[in-house]
């Protein structure tokens, strides 16, 4: 069996349908796994080295596609199955240039001025975030303020499934092995998510009631969903599954946490505008303010500790946090464009 470069979305997903044999034999394999990743890394020389935008989308549904099953619940049909080796040769190849790919868009000596006290630290990122261009970014100060109306926000909220449903499960990763203090803080966002124990008030459930109250269904997702989507949600599922990148994704969220604020208010009064069922924004209003409080915690019960205990975690604190500022700002840029060209087709017609 050879898998090529423009297979390996359609391939993985045939082997989700396969059995345990299937998977045993296609890990003891050497040939087969030596085939997935050379033509892996031959989809990510076409996607990241030759600008190849097909390849580009080849490469994150593979990834999304094992990030959906790594953070799926256990299937008493799939127990016998071992997909790690086989996930591994392909999202390791995949993780890397999707990291090093950010990493190229760093610009130089940035760091150079990076407090090694973790309360001036606090301060001085903090600076660095809402000096971003993507802090204060149009989609929501204008589009959304201004004139978007329903069909856009379903489309906006679809996008949004790229970070939202799973948060509460990255958040429950990002405490394996943490210290008593800084777990506690995670936990204490943790336990918001799932509505402090009430059913009712759990995040992701919430979110969902927004996406069934605009209309946004699996079917809708799939025909939908923007890659640089896609790669936001990607470049999450990595950060939070991979221990190694653990101070990087605190950055990461960090800003998540720091921006969500400022930016559904827009989304809460787009959704008022247009006269949607109240029940579904509740989702967005509750993050106005809670988010704030978590952000705070996140900030000097997290952040700043790491940093007084070793600056050279302030680096790769700094280093996520960008990574999720220009990465937002592209997946951002990318959506108000969809929406600005869907704006002015329905003015023209």
């Amino acid at each position: 069996m050879q898998v090529k470069s423009d297979q390996i979305f359609s391939w993985l997903l045939y082997m989700l349908e396969a059995d345990f044999q299937e998977w045993e034999k296609c890990s003891a394999n050497e040939v087969l796994r030596s085939e997935l990743r050379s033509n892996s890394q031959k989809l990510v020389n076409t996607a990241y080295f030759g600008n190849d935008i097909s390849a580009l989308g080849e490469l994150h549904k593979a990834l999304a596609l094992i990030y959906t099953r790594e953070f799926s619940s256990a299937e008493i049909g799939t127990i016998h199955c071992e997909m790690q080796p086989i996930f591994r040769d392909i999202a390791a190849i995949f993780e890397k240039s999707m990291f090093d790919y950010e990493l190229s868009q760093l610009t130089d000596g940035w760091l150079e001025e990076m407090p090694k006290d973790g309360q001036a630290y606090v301060k001085w990122l903090k600076k660095i975030i809402s000096e971003h261009t993507s802090s204060v970014h149009p989609l929501y100060n204008d589009f959304l303020a201004n004139r978007a109306e329903s069909s856009h926000l379903a489309f906006y909220f679809a996008q949004e499934t790229n970070l939202d449903p799973r948060f509460d499960d990255i958040l429950a990763f990002l405490q394996i092995g943490v210290d008593v203090e800084p777990k506690l803080e995670l936990a204490k966002n943790y336990f918001d998510e799932m509505g402090n124990g009430e059913l009712a008030g759990v995040h992701s459930k919430m979110f969902k009631t927004a996406l069934q109250q605009i209309g946004v269904d699996e079917k809708y997702l799939q025909e939908n969903m923007l890659l640089d989507a896609q790669i936001s949600g990607n470049i999450s599922g990595a950060l939070a599954l991979s221990r190694r990148h653990y101070f990087k994704a605190i950055g990461y969220f960090g800003v998540t946490e720091y921006l969500a604020p400022r930016r559904f208010k827009h989304v809460v009064n787009a959704w008022r505008r247009n006269g949607l069922p109240e029940v579904g924004i509740a989702y967005h209003e509750l993050h106005i303010g809670i988010d704030a409080v978590h952000a705070n915690g996140w900030f000097n019960n997290v952040v700043a500790p790491a940093v007084s205990s070793n600056p050279e975690i302030g680096r790769e604190i700094a280093i996520g946090a960008m990574i999720r500022l220009n990465s937002s700002e592209k997946y951002l840029n990318a959506l108000l464009a969809h929406l600005e060209e869907q704006f002015n087709a329905t003015q023209i017609a």
